[in-house]
């Protein structure tokens, strides 16, 4: 016969199965955590990424917009001075300083070197054979390297002025050379054109000449470049006017390019980096993740809640009847309570009802026989007693025994 082994425990079903339920819901919740703040993380760089490329791009399109305005006025000056006299040339060297104020001087030199016409009269008469500006202008058009004066200073810095020296020939109708036109642009202008775009496009811009030293630098505190962007830079080839990502060693995102000006420009030997502000990085994704969070959290507990509430409706009814159901099986007589939370609860309690009604109707048919049995024997030895009274004497063979046997079943 098989045995049934009944030393198995079967209190804490709910308690295990909630528990169960609890690290399921928490290892889920902080894997969906985990997932949502790399995602997150991973978008907020690709903002950051688009947003620095598209700023730099934008400062870049604005600034050789400005300095190509600059440029096409140089040239179409050059192209009028043939038939300009030295009234109406004297007039427009006034009025180009007097403009905008990004040029700070205007002149025109003779094929000698000479200075026909200046600026408020400044320079003229002087001979400026010698400067790099007058030898390159009378070649080509040319754009010269940042030059330094000795004598004018910046009112706002204290410093003394920087320029950017724009030269070109102008030739004659007859293509005979007149001479050479030169804009003394200031390098404060630029300093300023760049600094208000910086500004409105939330990107902070570092220009370096070709030499790695700082010609503009719009950030509020200026610190070393990162090296990986230094030499991304310096490897990267000079032929690609697009600016290129770079996430910086620091963290910050980067964009750089070697040719910050266009091609119909004259290459400045510029170096362009931009970076994205720190205000700018620290957007509503971050708080749009963090209540993102609290959501999952909420409906991790709501969910929970739910469940626990049911489990308590559910098992709480079949975990006090199997707690019946192995008192029956271990002889003891309980009556299993009503539950009407399930089905299942509805037909176990039912089945364990029916099943203690049984018992109690075996063990009173039991009693019954064991009481019968009890009865039995007494009545036996007083007939025997009575026989001997009479004189009859005990069966000694076979038959007299089952005479008696006979005799006692019958008064039963």
């Amino acid at each position: 016969m098989m045995s049934i082994s009944r030393d198995k425990d079967i209190s804490g079903i709910f308690a295990r199965t909630v528990l169960a339920i609890t690290l399921i819901v928490a290892i889920a919740a902080f894997f969906v955590t985990q997932l949502v703040s790399e995602r997150a993380a991973s978008f907020q760089k690709l903002i950051e990424h688009n947003m620095v490329l598209r700023g730099s791009d934008a400062v870049a399109l604005s600034f050789n917009t400005a300095f190509t305005r600059e440029w096409d006025s140089i040239h179409a000056v050059a192209k009028s001075i043939d038939t300009m006299s030295q009234a109406d040339l004297d007039h427009f060297t006034d009025a180009v300083a007097k403009t905008g104020g990004q040029v700070a001087w205007a002149g025109f030199a003779t094929p000698d070197g000479t200075i026909r016409s200046g600026s408020n009269r400044i320079g003229e008469g002087d001979n400026v054979s010698s400067k790099n500006w007058f030898r390159d202008g009378l070649r080509a058009p040319s754009i010269s390297r940042i030059l330094e004066t000795a004598s004018a200073l910046n009112p706002e810095t204290g410093l003394h002025e920087k320029y950017l020296n724009l030269s070109t020939p102008v030739f004659s109708a007859g293509g005979q050379t007149l001479g050479v036109v030169m804009y003394r642009l200031r390098i404060e202008w630029v300093k300023s054109f760049l600094l208000n775009a910086s500004h409105k496009l939330g990107i902070d811009v570092i220009v370096q000449d070709d030499e790695g030293n700082s010609i503009v630098d719009t950030r509020g505190i200026r610190h070393v470049l990162p090296s990986n962007l230094v030499s991304a830079a310096a490897v990267r080839s000079k032929t690609s006017d697009a600016f290129h990502f770079v996430q910086g060693s620091d963290g910050s995102a980067y964009a750089f390019t070697s040719s910050f000006i266009w091609d119909h420009l004259p290459d400045f030997g510029w170096r362009v980096f931009a970076v994205l502000r720190d205000e700018n990085m620290s957007s509503a994704l971050p708080a749009l993740t963090k209540d993102t969070l609290w959501i999952v959290g909420i409906a991790a507990i709501a969910m929970l809640t739910v469940t626990f509430v049911c489990l308590r409706l559910l098992l709480h009814p079949i975990e006090r009847l199997a707690h019946a159901a192995k008192s029956l099986a271990d002889g003891k007589l309980v009556f299993p309570d009503e539950a009407t939370s399930s089905r299942e609860a509805i037909s176990l309690s039912s089945a364990l009802a029916i099943i203690q009604s049984q018992m109690i109707s075996l063990r009173n048919s039991v009693e019954r026989t064991r009481t019968r049995q009890a009865n039995r024997i007494p009545q036996a030895n007083w007939l025997s007693k009575s026989n001997l009274s009479n004189g009859e004497t005990t069966p000694t063979s076979s038959d007299s025994a089952n005479q008696v046997r006979t005799r006692v079943i019958a008064a039963s």
